[in-house]
């Protein structure tokens, strides 16, 4: 739960959660932190950007709101960065400024220690190996498609004999509309298919 600052200098708790593509959902992150004692208003979202991206809004505003006394949850450590170097550099600056990072899994909190030091760049090097890891599959599974004449992603909408009757039909004048709805795709894929085509 965030409180405000008094004379004091109440502990004030943040979130940060983030995902690689604009098609994940945040929500598992989200309410992990609220679940936490973290309010929602408090929580910095980082939408949509990659661990090792050169520029993150969302976490340099996490930067400019945190100070000396609060502390920072993250439902996982991945979150905030996918270089174990990064990760590291990024406590070191939270700890140097008297902020404590508090990770919810696995449960840890870095406090600048020997231990916690180790703790994280064990736990920062074992994600950083397992998306290498994936990364590597991932491209070996495409070239051994490649090599078999198959070619990854969305299968095409139109085959090649249905591509030349829609570039013949909208030569004949037939209209956009029309021949999308003879062969049940869009609009834009019956355009697409003649520009290609001429």
């Amino acid at each position: 739960m965030t409180a405000a600052h008094d004379g004091n200098m109440t502990c004030r708790s943040f979130g940060f959660a983030r995902t690689s593509l604009d098609r994940q959902a945040l929500d598992r992150q989200v309410d992990a932190l609220c679940a936490a004692g973290v309010a929602e208003i408090d929580i910095v979202i980082e939408h949509g950007v990659s661990g090792d991206a050169a520029v993150r809004d969302g976490l340099a505003e996490l930067l400019l709101r945190v100070r000396d006394g609060d502390e920072v949850l993250v439902a996982e450590l991945s979150r905030l960065g996918r270089r174990t170097v990064e990760v590291l550099s990024l406590l070191r600056e939270l700890n140097g400024r008297g902020i404590v990072v508090r990770c919810l899994q696995p449960a840890m909190v870095f406090d600048g220690s020997p231990m916690a030091t180790l703790l994280v760049t064990l736990l920062a090097a074992v994600a950083e190996m397992e998306l290498e890891t994936l990364r590597i599959r991932t491209r070996e599974g495409l070239a051994s498609a490649r090599a078999r004449g198959r070619v990854g992603g969305r299968p095409a909408a139109l085959s090649d004999a249905k591509r030349r009757e829609v570039v013949r039909m909208r030569g004949e004048g037939r209209p956009t509309n029309e021949v999308a709805a003879i062969f049940g795709v869009s609009e834009r894929t019956v355009r697409r298919a003649v520009s290609t085509a001429s």
